[in-house]
């Protein structure tokens, strides 16, 4: 089925009890759209006519999912980051997922054409999570516009997963995605080239910067200092696991795949690379993991290459980056101290990604166990260097960046409860696409679903990493890319 007959299976029903609803939206919308015009404020008025924009696009779904994959993964980064005064203009991919958010709800009511099949539980959980976060702002201790904040930053684009997991989109269409997605990759290369050797420089002597991090390819990044780095490694990660997977089905032959696979670790190498030490294992491990039973020597040989290219590029990585009078030792020393041992991340009393954690554990316990449970409201734990805007907690706990990474912020904001939704998401849905890599067809549909288990495990490590995973665009598309996948994959059945 053609784009074109795709958009048109959303189609609507004639019933006048559905119709009368959907006038009457339209009515409410209309007023709220001619009070916020009234305001005068510019970016209430954006967001309202990309909302309109949005629904006249609701007959054309799989053209707003092109817009959010190539604006959010190829466009926003390279624009924000040489004019950041347009930074508020990626406002408009986030309206777009809210919008497939909505399409998804109402795909079931008015769509002709439906899935087969149950929506799958990892779906359902995360709609749980969604209903949880929107629900903490009755009991958070924080100002009403810092939840409301917080959920544009936390579920901006789980609307892609949801429509995704309902909206029949045609197979020609999902393989054209994933196409695009895979050659971003490739994308990558010649713009690390160029912010390794001309960004990076610029950046040398500025305070609180870390010069290596503007190395972000087409993911988001500031010439003041910050980048999405680890975004554009689990990327590339993706792409080679995607390979590797491709050259056991001889969809590639061994000389082009060792070829693909040293251009995509060269902006590893220029860039920040420390995590793929873990994710690049893991990535070999999932698309592997049939080898295990069947030739556990050659599996194992493959996990230890994986791991070894790592090292090695870790190894590069320190020596590119090693400060003056440093040895290799010394800087792998101070990667370990601000990630294990007691050295602040950002300095100072700052926490880390180990202390991080025993620190929210310190300040709750049995004596506050609402707070143990549910956290102290969405978006309570924001913060960063600079920011205008933090939420109530992080001003309760100041200079110690108690959201260092998305799993600290959910346990802050909603509490063992949150992050165990959160969690339990992405476990299921790995689990899913193992079971779905055991069980597919030869060629490139088992290809595509062992690659989308490679990604499944790795989005499991990345809150534990950074904050990403709840705040930054790139990585949000990715994980919601990827678990939509996997959704649509449970329910359209075999590749033809």
């Amino acid at each position: 089925m053609s784009a074109r007959l795709e958009a048109r299976s959303w189609g609507l029903r004639s019933d006048s009890l559905t119709g009368a609803a959907i006038v009457a939206a339209f009515a409410a919308a209309g007023l709220l759209a001619g009070y916020v015009i009234a305001s005068g404020q510019p970016i209430p008025i954006a967001l309202v006519f990309g909302a309109i924009v949005g629904v006249a696009l609701l007959n054309a779904l799989p053209l707003v999912v092109w817009i959010v994959l190539v604006g959010t993964l190829l466009v926003s980064g390279p624009v924000i980051m040489f004019v950041p005064e347009l930074e508020k203009a990626a406002w408009l991919f986030s309206v777009l997922g809210f919008l497939l958010a909505g399409a998804a709800v109402l795909h079931p009511v008015v769509g002709r054409r439906r899935l087969p099949g149950s929506t799958p539980g990892f779906i359902t959980l995360a709609v749980a999570l969604v209903m949880f976060g929107v629900l903490s702002l009755l009991y958070s201790g924080g100002p009403l516009g810092e939840g409301v904040r917080a959920i544009k930053r936390y579920y901006q684009y789980f609307g892609l997963a949801f429509a995704l997991a309902v909206v029949p989109f045609a197979p020609a269409l999902v393989q054209r995605w994933w196409t695009f997605v895979v050659f971003l990759a490739f994308v990558q290369v010649p713009f690390a080239i160029f912010q390794r050797i001309f960004l990076v420089p610029t950046l040398e002597g500025r305070p609180n910067v870390i010069p290596i991090d503007i190395v972000v390819g087409t993911m988001e990044g500031s010439l003041w200092g910050g980048g999405s780095s680890s975004v554009m490694a689990l990327l590339l990660v993706f792409a080679i696991a995607y390979l590797l997977a491709a050259y056991r089905e001889g969809a590639v032959r061994g000389t082009r795949f060792a070829l693909a696979v040293v251009v995509l670790a060269i902006p590893l190498v220029v860039g920040d690379v420390t995590v793929v030490v873990i994710l690049l294992p893991l990535a070999f491990a999932a698309v592997l993991h049939d080898l295990v039973r069947v030739s556990p020597l050659r599996a194992l040989g493959a996990l230890a290459v994986a791991a070894s290219v790592a090292a090695a590029g870790v190894w590069v990585y320190l020596a590119l980056n090693a400060e003056p009078g440093r040895t290799i030792a010394d800087s792998f020393d101070a990667v370990i101290a601000y990630n294990f041992g007691t050295t602040g991340y950002f300095g100072g009393a700052s926490l880390n990604r180990t202390s991080v954690y025993t620190y929210w554990f310190q300040t709750h316990g049995l004596g506050d166990p609402l707070s143990l449970l549910f956290g102290h409201g969405l978006g309570s734990s924001f913060g960063g260097l600079n920011e205008p805007d933090p939420g109530h907690m992080d001003v309760k706990h100041p200079g110690l960046h108690i959201g260092l990474t998305a799993a600290s912020s959910l346990l802050w904001d909603l509490g063992l409860l949150g992050l165990s939704l959160f969690a339990l998401l992405h476990v299921a849905a790995a689990r899913v696409a193992l079971a779905l890599s055991r069980s597919a067809n030869p060629g490139f549909d088992r290809a595509f679903c062992r690659a989308l288990f490679a990604m499944a495990l790795m989005l499991i490590i990345m809150p534990f990493y950074s904050s990403g995973s709840i705040a930054v665009p790139s990585l949000q598309i990715l994980a919601a890319l990827t678990l939509g996948l996997i959704a649509w994959r449970q329910r359209a059945g075999h590749w033809s």
